[in-house]
């Protein structure tokens, strides 16, 4: 009979699957010892990794104190935010208070067409027909309660006009055509009674198309309310194709114009629009920005660029500042901005926003007026820069031990012990070289209880009293403390050693950086599992074999005594 078999006691009585089972847990204790020690080793991997994510926290922070000028930082105040805002912007700036009194603002120059653009109306032509900026729909619209019908293809303007003042409606309705405007006005001397356009069920347009629907109604000369169009009637469409449109200066050409040297293009009058031409000049390096005003059918183009200019405005193939009336636009030029520092001579600026007018500081104008910028020195955040400091020092003491603590992962790692010494020994060195009475940092407020006591957490802490004192009697000095010229402060050689032992290649990094020293030695330690996983298979084949073949000899036994006791042998 090939292959193995196991009755598993059924003849000879021992349990065999059992006591394989035991046998093999016995002779797997050393790949249990093994694979304690790995789960050990990614533990310490993990906390190699952290320790050294804290110390690179803490390096960052050194770093910060050794060229970052941390102890020159600056503030400046206004006293009036509404006239003026300020803020350090440079180096070096020189403390002190400024009486800054602004007397102008700076502003853009505004061009605008020096005409309307689109073209009047003819009021003798057939509404469809007379240069309406909009297209009149056929039917009825409602005045004063009064009901009027309107054909745009046979109507004229003066002679809807002439039948509503004929109508009981009680207006008259005038065209002039020097404005290009339409005005309703109560017929009674005195009637200060709101002129009612439109009501529910009007099919026509006529009165939105005369612009007189949202008209703010005034008083006129006769005393009686007046409603006038808001826009002149034959103003253009700004989202229209330019060939479609009744301009006064004639129809537009495709071709280049320049705005400010900056060539613009119209490609195409058939589909190109003003919206489209504006877009383009917005677009585009001029440093203006254009748009259309349909209440006064013009446009109006702003200088990005703020002071006393002009904007240039040239024609090329193109007629199209012509025909907006830019080419000899109205130009309100802007203005500089005028201020004076402690009574000195007027500055003038095209901007209002100035960084050159107090070293290191830039002013934000706002209004005119007067208002006190006060620079000072901003112990605050030195302060903070400060605290911060200390805490991501006492953050890596605090890693240290935790790590090293009895029964913690890195309990009896020596190296640990050493960063904490190395850290502990540089904070509280005597810095020699350096100008000033300060020569350690106990001296400006910085200290901790017993460094080296086994109980104490020894974190530092600041006396922000004797800080900001040192401080003010001294800056230069306390800096040095940190950073003496980048090499010999106590933030130099903190620097130095957290990055040595920090860095890709540094002994935190070698042992838990992916295939470094600990993945190595897991490795060995699985390959090593790997090889006794095989013996102890083979093993338990072997037993298996064995109590197979007691098994089968039980059988034989067996089988021998009862052929014996069926011959009366027994």
């Amino acid at each position: 009979m090939g292959g193995l078999f196991s009755a598993g006691g059924l003849i000879s009585g021992i349990d065999s699957n059992a006591l394989i089972a035991q046998l093999i847990m016995l002779e797997r204790q050393p790949i249990v010892r093994f694979e304690q020690r790995i789960s050990n080793l990614e533990a310490e991997k993990t906390a190699m990794t952290d320790l050294r994510s804290t110390l690179k926290t803490f390096a960052n922070r050194a770093q910060d104190f050794r060229f970052t000028g941390v102890f020159d930082q600056y503030e400046a105040a206004s006293s009036e935010e509404t006239v003026l805002l300020s803020d350090i912007s440079g180096s070096n700036p020189v403390s002190g208070s400024y009486e800054i009194n602004v007397t102008e603002l700076a502003s853009a120059t505004t061009a605008t067409s020096s005409a309307v653009i689109g073209d009047a109306i003819t009021p003798t032509a057939a509404l469809n027909a007379s240069g309406m900026g909009a297209e009149i729909v056929a039917g009825d619209f409602t005045i004063n309660g009064v009901n009027f019908t309107v054909d745009p293809a046979t109507d004229t303007l003066n002679g809807i006009l002439a039948t509503i003042t004929a109508s009981g409606a009680g207006v008259t309705a005038t065209y002039d055509a020097g404005t290009d405007k339409v005005s309703f006005e109560n017929t009674a001397g005195g009637d200060t009674s709101v002129i009612n356009f439109g009501a529910t069920g009007d099919v026509s347009n006529f009165l939105s198309v005369l612009n007189v629907t949202e008209a703010t109604q005034t008083t006129g000369g006769s005393g009686s309310t007046v409603a006038t169009s808001t826009r002149n009637l034959g103003a253009v469409d700004a989202t229209a194709a330019l060939n479609t449109e009744n301009f006064a200066g004639g129809a537009v050409l495709a071709g280049t114009f320049s705005i400010n040297g900056v060539t613009i293009s119209v490609d195409a009058v058939a589909t190109e629009s003003i919206n489209n031409i504006l877009a383009k000049i917005n677009d585009s390096d001029a440093q203006v920005t254009a748009s259309y005003d349909s209440t006064t059918d013009s446009i109006q183009v702003v200088s990005k660029t703020l002071g006393s200019r002009t904007v240039a405005f040239s024609s090329g193939t193109s007629n199209f500042l012509d025909v907006m009336n830019l080419t000899a636009a109205t130009q309100v030029a802007g203005n500089d901005s005028q201020f004076t520092i402690n009574g000195g001579a007027t500055i003038t600026r095209n901007t209002n926003e100035v960084s050159d007018a107090i070293g290191g500081v830039t002013l934000d104008l706002l209004s005119t007026g007067a208002s006190t910028v006060t620079v000072s020195t901003d112990d605050d955040s030195i302060v903070e820069d400060i605290q911060e400091f200390l805490a991501a020092f006492n953050a890596s003491v605090d890693k240290v031990q935790e790590l090293t603590a009895e029964g913690a992962t890195l309990e009896n790692d020596g190296s640990l012990a050493t960063i904490e010494s190395s850290l502990r020994s540089m904070v509280f060195n005597t810095i020699s070289g350096i100008s000033g009475d300060f020569d350690n940092l106990i001296e400006i407020g910085i200290s901790t209880g017993d460094a080296f006591s086994s109980t104490a957490t020894a974190h530092l802490e600041l006396d922000e009293d004797v800080f900001r004192e040192a401080l003010r009697d001294d800056r230069t000095n306390v800096g040095s403390l940190f950073s003496n010229s980048g090499e010999t402060g106590i933030a130099d050689e903190l620097y130095d050693y957290l990055e040595e032992i920090t860095r890709a290649s540094g002994f935190l990094n070698n042992r838990s950086k992916s295939n470094g020293t600990i993945d190595k030695q897991i490795t060995g330690y699985n390959d090593q599992i790997d090889r006794l996983e095989q013996r102890l298979l083979q093993r338990e084949n072997r037993l298996r074999r064995q109590f197979t073949q007691l098994e089968q000899l039980s059988a034989g036994f067996q089988n021998q005594s009862a052929a014996l006791s069926g011959i009366g042998f027994f």
